[in-house]
């Protein structure tokens, strides 16, 4: 009986597999897939700060993702010597293996296991090897390309539409200029290539996907200095769009929109609780040369007549600061940008700092 489940598990992975070969005419897929499922595993880069990936949060040190969230994959089969390839991803045109073991396959993370349908299983020949590469949260991107996150095939131009497409995508993304509905995107770091069952460290048969983050965190603090009630921020000229040609690279390349530049502006500030005002996911970018902070306040002076005791108040004050006067040009992918500006009676001093893995820092740097 157990023999008989075996060769059902079999027939299973060759049925599924021969249907996958028949989506592209050109391409041989081996169908002879041994009953050892593929399993998947993540990680996310040690010590990140706070990101709110698909409305949820991982919390600085934690290493998995969310719980009840999801990542889709793409997996490449390369074929073996027995077809006079070498199996190898690097040694070939990156851009010649189409996605056809995997097309933008959901796995579900429920805090414990991951989960899939349907399974995949693993070649029998360990000379036909798997490549992976993982973008999360699940559902950025539609295979329409009608979302924030689009990919595009290796011209640039054509839709990163079904299994027949070749190679990685290059991703286009527009991020949301309101915060609430802003998606923390990760990429996989493609450390996963050329695998096959016996070679997956630390665990056999496991795919263990390490994830990044693709985009920038910037973070405006502001400080009310003596006799300072803050009212308005904004900041100018920041791009929302960009161009990533290679998601899969050690570093993470963007190239900005420029006809993107906007605005973001916070009113009614209440800096009673927090001191920090805007928090922004933004594409990885060089700053403009006209990017600037404004803050607008007002100054209250203490009443030195008793039979009028409240402040004389002057409104309407305001400040502002080239973003690249705090010595930073450029936002990097998985970084975080912390700028601090303390406004007060005697002028408006503005810092800023960065650190590598949504960490934190600061230095001063004050403008006039």
């Amino acid at each position: 009986m157990q023999g008989n489940r075996h060769i059902i598990s079999r027939l299973t992975a060759i049925i599924a597999f021969a249907a996958v070969a028949l989506s592209c005419a050109k391409t041989e897929i081996v169908t002879s897939y041994s009953s050892l499922p593929m399993k998947f595993s993540t990680y996310t880069a040690s010590g990140s700060g706070e990101t709110k990936a698909d409305g949820s949060f991982v919390a600085p040190g934690q290493t998995t993702l969310p719980d009840s969230t999801s990542f889709g994959v793409f997996a490449f089969l390369q074929e073996g010597v027995v077809y006079s390839y070498t199996g190898i991803w690097a040694d070939l045109d990156t851009k010649a293996w189409k996605p056809e073991f995997m097309f933008n396959e959901e796995v579900l993370f429920d805090g414990t296991d991951y989960s899939y349908s349907p399974i995949r299983y693993w070649p029998y020949n360990e000379e036909n090897t798997i490549s992976f590469w993982a973008y999360y949260p699940y559902g950025a991107w539609s295979a329409d390309n009608s979302s924030a996150l689009k990919f595009y095939a290796a011209d640039g131009t054509t839709a990163y539409s079904n299994a027949c497409t070749d190679g990685l995508p290059i991703v286009e993304y527009t991020v949301d200029t309101d915060p609430d509905n802003q998606v923390d995107l990760l990429f996989d770091s493609f450390t996963m290539k050329d695998k096959t069952y016996g070679n997956c460290a630390p665990t056999r048969g496991v795919v263990d996907l390490n994830f990044r983050h693709a985009l920038a965190l910037v973070e405006f603090r502001i400080v009310e200095g003596t006799g300072a009630d803050v009212d308005n921020f904004s900041v100018s000229d920041i791009y929302w769009k960009g161009t990533c040609a290679d998601p899969a690279s050690a570093t993470l390349s963007w190239n900005a929109d420029t006809s993107s530049a906007d605005d973001f502006s916070v009113s009614n500030i209440n800096l009673s609780t927090t001191t920090t005002v805007a928090e922004l996911i933004v594409i990885p970018q060089t700053l403009a040369s006209t990017a600037e902070v404004t803050i607008t306040y007002d100054i209250l002076f203490a009443s030195s007549d008793p039979d009028h005791p409240d402040p004389i108040v002057y409104s309407n004050n305001s400040g502002t600061a080239l973003l690249t006067t705090a010595g930073i040009t450029e936002w990097q992918a998985g970084k975080h940008y912390v700028y601090n500006i303390t406004a007060g009676f005697e002028r408006i001093e503005f810092s800023s700092a960065v650190a590598s893995d949504w960490t934190t820092g600061a230095n001063d740097i004050p403008v006039q």
